[in-house]
């Protein structure tokens, strides 16, 4: 009888495929799951070249962990990323299947362990927020209007 059961599931999976674990999970973090993430940069964020200097910090503090980047994502946005990830000898994938998302708002870079590390955050935007500009010297005042107080 479980022979048969076993039969009936390898038939299911030769047809309908091996189902997945969390599908809408793995789609939003490029293939991999919510636990295993350390970084995750939206498409608008990766494109921004303003945010190299947090991968670089991201992926210096973890040099075991692997960089998935989201194909849909124009080829020179993603080429500091890919070179980045070859300096500092990490692996690296290329997901370009259409269940990626396209938007400014979907993800386009996620560095993940292989285990569940159970980070928090991982948005770029609160594990790495954007130092305030610097204040705006004022400007100085001459000796003259030191001398009358002005």
């Amino acid at each position: 009888m479980a022979e048969k059961s076993q039969m009936e599931q390898h038939l299911q999976n030769s047809v309908y495929g091996t189902p997945k674990i969390n599908p809408d999970e793995q789609r939003h973090y490029l293939g991999t799951f919510r636990e295993r993430v350390s970084l995750a940069m939206t498409i608008a964020e990766v494109t921004d070249r303003e945010n190299l200097d947090a991968f670089v910090t991201e992926i210096s503090a973890h040099p075991d962990y692997q960089v998935i980047l989201n194909g849909h994502i124009d080829q020179a946005d993603l080429a500091p990323y890919l070179k980045l990830a070859s300096q500092h000898n990490l692996k690296f994938t290329i997901r370009q299947d259409t269940i990626y998302g396209v938007n400014d708002s979907d993800l386009g870079l996620v560095v993940a362990s292989d285990t569940a590390i159970n980070q928090n955050p991982i948005s770029l935007s609160k594990k790495y927020p954007a130092k305030p500009a610097e204040k705006a010297a004022a400007p100085k005042k001459s000796w003259f209007d030191k001398l009358i107080g002005h």
